[in-house]
């Protein structure tokens, strides 16, 4: 079976976008992914990769250069590579998804929140993406994400919802919830969340024509440069999400 664990990032209002990525494999590689992860987290004394403190060189991070983390995030990103299948991130413009939603509030649609819009991409590219969707047809998938979100009730509700409407019972098998100290495979998903929406921003506020000229964030390119990944920055949204 295919896992995939899914995080989030830029809830606070101060935050122009919401993220939700995280990382697909089976269920085999995320246990060969764990063992062969750990060494890195044990030789820097790393209990719980917070991918906030991590960039604000804060919590168990304090004193580390920026060349020490960089080194870090290479390091899990080696132990990435032989093992997980692909890497997801999908973002949401909240200013422009709230103006969006009140419009469909006023014909009496109701809009689900841009953190369960941006979960409802990920399944949706799961299961139509040329590199896994066969695969998850095929053996099933669960999804992992983290817990203590307030928006987890609707996500699951949507998982639910997206399961009978379209009778999925054989492909997405599950959706449950872990702390953050559960593993380290909600860790990185928090790494790939935090460092996608930061790059998001960076290239959403600047013109079309010259979103291929904005420097990536190097966090971003170790992580690009591990595994395959699909990313996408919604801007404006319509009936049909983005494929």
């Amino acid at each position: 079976m295919l896992v995939c664990y899914l995080d989030d990032s830029g809830k606070d209002p101060q935050n122009r976008i919401t993220t939700v990525a995280g990382y697909i494999a089976k269920d085999d590689q995320w246990e060969a992914f764990e063992v062969a992860v750990e060494p890195w987290f044990t030789e820097r004394g790393v209990k719980i990769l917070h991918a906030k403190d991590l960039h604000n060189t804060d919590g168990e991070f304090v004193g580390w250069s920026v060349l020490t983390k960089q080194a870090f995030v290479s390091r899990i990103c080696q132990a990435m590579s032989p093992h997980l299948l692909m890497g997801m991130s999908m973002s949401a413009v909240k200013a422009i998804y709230r103006d969006r939603a009140a419009e469909r509030t006023a014909a009496r649609k109701r809009t689900v929140t841009p953190y369960t819009f941006c979960f409802n991409v990920i399944i949706d590219w799961i299961l139509r993406d040329i590199r896994i969707g066969r695969l998850a047809h095929a053996e099933g998938v669960a999804l992992i994400l983290e817990c203590g979100h307030e928006n987890n009730p609707e996500a699951e509700e949507q998982f639910y919802k997206i399961r009978k409407l379209h009778k999925l019972e054989n492909v997405l098998r599950s959706i449950s919830f872990v702390p953050k100290d559960k593993c380290r495979a909600i860790q990185i998903a928090d790494l790939l969340a935090f460092y996608s929406r930061r790059d998001g921003v960076s290239t959403e506020k600047v013109a079309p024509e010259k979103r291929m000229e904005v420097r990536r964030d190097p966090m971003m390119n170790l992580l690009a440069g591990s595994v395959p990944h699909l990313v996408f920055v919604a801007t404006d949204f319509h009936e049909k999400p983005p494929t």
